[in-house]
């Protein structure tokens, strides 16, 4: 990618002929089974359909990145980079593409494009890095799961930001009592505990003690973390421009 463009350079990706390639090691290893005898019909259909869902996941990812973009254009016309910030975009245009390649969740694949694209908007190599780590989370995390984490985000994070989202037990308690039910649309209440456990795997959300005065005996707490308020803010995509607030 030689323009510093980054339009120029969300183009020159989808349309490069290397995303349609399979990696060399996945390649290997199909044309060493091909030589099985009786084999190689069955792998050429696999090479073909795994490069042309390689293929389409890459595209919509990128598609989903440009579309977002394209929305705060104004704020990226301006948007130059040396040497160094070319490397860097580069190496993230890069992992998005790989880390979409072979998600069959189409809405997956979009939350990379959209963390891409919020990335590119804040234009800091620390948030390049964080990208990074996020797009890797996208993979893993079903729509469920985001629900869930969407539903920490909204009833916590005013709350957590005056405290610099430092987790005060006292208050998460308070803001959970206040919140029971729980209810986050399209998510069974008996699937509330494992989704807000995965997410603390994650380092997405936490869980806190409970407090004996304000909820029930049998009520599990979790606090949402920086790292769970940044994935929400980057699924939303381009947002804003470099000004966009990020957690601290």
């Amino acid at each position: 990618m030689s323009s510093d463009n980054v339009f120029d350079q969300v183009e020159a990706l989808i349309s490069s002929d290397e995303r349609q390639q399979p990696p060399e090691l996945v390649d290997a290893i199909l044309k060493a089974i091909a030589k099985v005898p009786g084999v190689e019909p069955f792998v050429s259909v696999i090479r073909r359909e795994s490069e042309k869902q390689r293929l389409e996941n890459s595209e919509l990812m990128l598609r989903t990145a440009w579309e977002e973009l394209k929305r705060v254009s104004a704020s990226l016309d301006s948007f130059k980079q040396d040497s160094v910030r070319l490397d860097d975009v580069e190496r993230l245009f890069l992992d998005a593409t790989r880390k979409a390649e072979d998600l069959r969740d189409r809405k997956r694949v979009e939350r990379i494009g959209k963390i891409l694209a919020h990335a590119l908007t804040l234009g800091l190599a620390s948030d390049f890095d964080k990208a990074e780590e996020l797009m890797r989370v996208a993979r893993d995390l079903s729509d469920q799961d985001v629900l869930g984490l969407r539903y920490l985000y909204e009833t916590q994070f005013t709350f957590l930001q005056h405290n610099r989202l430092q987790v005060d037990v006292d208050q998460i308690n308070s803001i959970w009592r206040e919140s029971l039910p729980i209810r986050i649309e399209g998510v069974l209440q008996a699937e509330h505990l494992s989704i807000f456990l995965k997410l603390q795997g994650f380092g997405l959300a936490t869980s806190v003690e409970r407090k004996q005065t304000q909820l029930p005996p049998n009520e599990q707490v979790f606090a949402l973390l920086a790292k769970g308020a940044d994935f929400v803010r980057y699924i939303q995509g381009a947002v804003g421009g470099a000004s966009t607030e990020r957690a601290k």
